[in-house]
């Protein structure tokens, strides 16, 4: 048996996921985030971006309200959990080889890229997680001029890939570039890693040998570790995160599916300084339910 099926028999017997009281006030937070005593400001980027790694494994620790332990000294799960990997140097080098032996996933121009997201935050009143669709042109020359940050249509994320070379620190400096600093306080670690995750998150449609290049050079980003979590529909996700030095201070996850190592979704954890919640709180969460190339707006998959 290996490290990840011990893991998941742990919670084998976990019931029915149920959801807090949870709604979209995303912007909110990302404003409040930003300030006061948080000190760590939450990007939009988030949302944008094989278990055999598992032995990676240099730490188990469970940890969060709903993953306790009784009397007995077993564990009872509940309805998330956190289960700590440690580096994801081994886990994203194996899902790199993963990606690249897959096919490739691709549009023509005219064509949409069709996504529905699923987003829970705990800061605000409506009950329940809220789900959006939305339509993308897979061309867009209006987003394709030459502008870094969040001004680049599919298609040319489509064209970064394939132009990427095959040295990881190369990469890792043409991602610095195609999504500029925009935060005077983020170190070139910190840069690096946003970077990376954003072009995860957003490469669709893919070449799966320049997305694995992606991979490949994250894990070369110092201080990049992983998680086993559950994400905002309750399924099974791989966690990606960059270790804060400041213990206090909350984290920015980037979901993988534990199968296919893709994008999944994200999460924000609070740290012990977060106003009014408790370490290892999940405030925010968001899901990739589903995205597909269509042939118009409005088309459905």
């Amino acid at each position: 048996m290996d490290e990840m099926t011990a893991v998941r028999g742990l919670r084998s017997d976990a019931p029915e996921a149920r959801r807090p009281d949870l709604v979209a006030g995303r912007e909110r937070l990302l404003r409040e985030a930003a300030r006061g005593s948080r000190g760590r400001r939450l990007r939009t980027d988030w949302r944008l971006a094989a278990l055999g790694a598992a032995a990676a494994i240099t730490a188990a620790a469970l940890v969060g309200t709903q993953v306790v332990r009784d009397g007995s000294g077993e564990t009872r799960p509940g309805s998330s959990y956190t289960v700590e990997i440690g580096s994801a140097r081994t886990l994203l080098n194996r899902a790199a080889d993963t990606i690249a032996a897959g096919p490739a996933v691709t549009a023509r121009d005219g064509q949409w890229i069709y996504e529905k997201t699923v987003e829970s935050n705990a800061t605000d009143d409506v009950t329940g997680p809220q789900t959006e669709e939305g339509w993308k042109k897979y061309a867009d020359p209006a987003l394709e001029r030459g502008k870094a940050g969040d001004d680049h249509s599919p298609r040319e994320q489509y064209a970064f890939l394939t132009g990427l070379p095959d040295d990881p620190r190369q990469v890792r400096a043409k991602a610095r570039a195609f999504y500029d600093a925009t935060d005077p306080t983020e170190s070139r670690v910190q840069h690096e890693y946003r970077a990376l995750g954003v072009v995860l998150s957003r490469s669709y449609p893919y070449d799966p040998e320049g997305l694995a290049k992606v991979y490949r050079a994250l894990a070369t980003v110092p201080g990049v570790r992983a998680a086993e979590v559950t994400d905002a529909l309750g399924r099974d996700a791989i966690a990606l995160y960059l270790k804060a030095k400041d213990p206090s201070a909350g984290r920015q996850e980037i979901l993988l599916d534990p199968v296919t190592y893709l994008y999944r979704g994200f999460r924000y954890v609070a740290g012990s300084g977060e106003e009014g919640f408790g370490k290892g709180d999940v405030i925010l969460s968001g899901v990739r339910e589903e995205v597909a190339v269509v042939d118009r707006e409005g088309q459905r998959p």
